[in-house]
């Protein structure tokens, strides 16, 4: 890949309103100034349904691989110039999740071996019936919908809802889909793949089997989607910088200590294969994520749950770090 590598980030200064920026390093660079400043003769602009000053990730999914052309030349430009303009030190600024308002976020229900075998072991698959070792051949991913709504920021205090005591943590990694598209062969999944991201599938083990209504086993609903229960960033890093997203590790450690140490290569159903089963369902839009499943170390396997005052601490290779602290619920 040609050009220099870059992250996008949506950030807020603060007390300001949020801005998404371009990320150099450890700065941080607002993206539509950046953009007024490149402007010029013969120079191809950001295509986006927003003026310039509104700019944002979500307005350039639409037209993503124009847009990654036009941000690299921004990035060239920027750095022949030497300019910087807004700049901050990502460290001085509130990170937002990067796409604020995703369609359809997927998830993916033991995609790794280690935790297939884990949840097993703590009961959370039906003692009859046929079980699931993580044998491919003879099945199909298992995706299930979070709310849009319960994202957080990575490095947002989450919220522990009132009289849950089985708070659990999913490291995992995420891509956002930029092309729509319906059916899509694994093989070209990824052309519909903007980039990849760092985030956690935050669990409440309490509620996610139902005591009152067994025959249904799992809500998803209840067990998943509080508020901040999807923290996520804190960068969108574009699929062209991601060399091989399937060998980077996912590590995730409690207060210090590291809970898990995984890595994507350990996949059960890949990325692409995920894509193509949803796509077989139903449409797939521009600023869709598909959260691709966690590695063995979650709580439960342990019986070991976070408590008020607990730090979380999220990370897949070369997308970032998040650092979030359990409060209880306000």
């Amino acid at each position: 890949m040609n050009g220099r590598a870059f992250k996008l980030g949506t950030f807020a200064k603060p007390d300001g309103k949020p801005f998404a920026a371009i990320v150099l390093d450890e700065t941080a660079i607002h993206l539509a100034q950046a953009h007024e400043a490149y402007r010029g003769p013969g120079r191809p602009a950001l295509r986006t349904a927003a003026s310039s000053p509104g700019l944002n990730i979500q307005d350039l999914l639409g037209d993503w691989d124009e847009n990654f052309s036009v941000l690299q030349e921004i990035v060239a430009f920027l750095d022949k110039e030497g300019l910087k303009p807004g700049a901050s030190n990502v460290a001085d600024l509130h990170a937002r999740p990067p796409i604020a308002h995703p369609g359809k976020m997927f998830y993916a229900a033991q995609n790794f071996q280690e935790h297939v075998d884990e949840m097993l072991r703590a009961g959370m698959t039906p003692a009859t019936g046929p079980k699931f070792t993580g044998e491919k051949s003879t099945s199909d991913p298992y995706l299930f919908l979070k709310a849009p709504s319960c994202l957080a920021g990575a490095n947002d205090d989450i919220e522990i809802p009132r009289g849950l005591k089985k708070i659990d943590w999913e490291a995992e990694i995420a891509c956002a889909i930029s092309k729509r598209g319906k059916r899509i062969k694994a093989e070209r999944a990824l052309d519909h793949v903007a980039g990849w991201m760092t985030t956690n599938d935050v669990s409440a083990r309490d509620l996610q089997i139902r005591a009152d209504r067994p025959g249904l086993r799992s809500d998803w609903l209840n067990g998943k989607s509080h508020d901040r229960f999807a923290p996520m960033g804190p960068y969108l890093v574009p699929r062209a910088f991601v060399p091989d997203h399937m060998k980077l590790f996912i590590r995730l450690s409690v207060n210090g200590a590291v809970k898990q140490n995984g890595n994507t290569s350990q996949f059960i159903f890949t990325p692409e294969e995920q894509i193509e089963y949803a796509s077989g369902i139903l449409s797939l839009e521009t600023g869709d994520i598909f959260v691709c499943g966690t590695c063995g170390g979650v709580g439960q396997g342990t019986n070991t749950f976070l408590n008020v005052g607990d730090v979380m601490e999220t990370e897949v290779e070369g997308l970032g770090k998040m650092r979030n602290k359990f409060v209880a619920e306000a």
